[in-house]
């Protein structure tokens, strides 16, 4: 079965998918279609094919990901060697595109529906589902040695880990809503902030057209940098959240020389899932 005939339908645009739709085009995957949200919540934006939802485009190390409203445009930007980038509602896609490939990769760490009968080959990102039973393959998604790894028990051992420690700190590099509101800012990925200044303010839904005009509201509050450093990842400006999503994070290394490179962990990961998809793929071949 050649790759490039595989139709790989991503659930998540955010960094992890989309490091991994950039890895498997790169190995011959190329008819890939990512979905997420109409107001994606990625801080890495620079490596998440996601923002193309909103900029109709984006570039990754050279791949293209673009803004496809419907399965006729999905087809045209296969046509011309993008990675398709949609809103459409999963299930519709499913019923109406069939892909032989289905990844979840939206990192919601939790089972939402998930089951292995979706499309030929069902694989997930880790945590929040079990191997064989939700799927028929389990990445692991967890910083540390066995990150990328295909697991091969349930998976349930599987939590959450804290941002990466740089230079002593860990969760002090993230920034996260407090309460529910529309995040605004005037900062961008690549700017150095020192420890205390504000990035941005969540205004509550009720206060936003007061907060355009200028007129102070009481119904928000300051996103303030809790160390010094370049901001590594932020939402886009506008954009909804909800208590305790995250906001952004800062780097206290203070480089931006790899801003808009698929890390190092988020490729091991992309690695794990093309790994398990060509055994999926040769097994479904034997037993044909």
């Amino acid at each position: 079965m050649n790759p490039g005939d595989l139709r790989v339908l991503i659930r998540g645009a955010g960094e992890l998918a989309s490091a991994t739709a950039h890895h498997l085009y790169s190995q011959g995957f190329e008819r890939i279609l990512l979905l997420d949200r109409r107001f994606p919540k990625a801080v890495r934006r620079k490596v998440c094919f996601c923002e193309a939802i909103l900029d109709r485009t984006q570039t990754i190390q050279d791949v293209v990901g673009r803004f496809t409203p419907d399965l006729a445009a999905v087809e045209a930007a296969h046509a011309r060697g993008e990675i398709a980038v949609g809103i459409m509602d999963h299930e519709t896609v499913l019923d109406e595109w069939h892909p032989d490939v289905f990844i979840e990769a939206a990192m919601q760490r939790r089972n939402w529906g998930l089951t292995r009968d979706l499309a030929p080959i069902v694989i997930a990102l880790g945590p929040g589902y079990i191997a064989h039973k939700d799927c028929d393959a389990l990445v692991d998604t967890v910083r540390g040695p066995q990150v990328g790894s295909i697991l091969e028990d349930t998976g349930e051992h599987l939590a959450n880990a804290p941002p990466a420690e740089i230079m002593g700190f860990s969760e002090e590099r993230t920034l996260k809503a407090l309460r529910d509101g529309i995040f605004f800012t005037q900062h961008t990925i690549g700017d150095m902030v020192e420890r205390g200044e504000r990035i941005g303010t969540v205004v509550s839904v009720y206060g936003v057209d007061d907060y355009r005009r200028g007129v102070p509201v009481d119904a928000s509050y300051s996103i303030n940098a809790r160390i010094g450093g370049v901001i590594r990842g932020l939402l886009r400006d506008g954009v909804p959240v909800k208590a305790n999503d995250r906001i952004g994070d800062v780097d206290p290394r203070g480089t931006t020389d790899d801003l808009d490179h698929v890390s190092d962990k988020s490729h091991r990961v992309a690695e794990g899932v093309h790994e398990a998809l060509l055994a999926l793929v040769a097994e479904m071949n034997t037993s044909k």
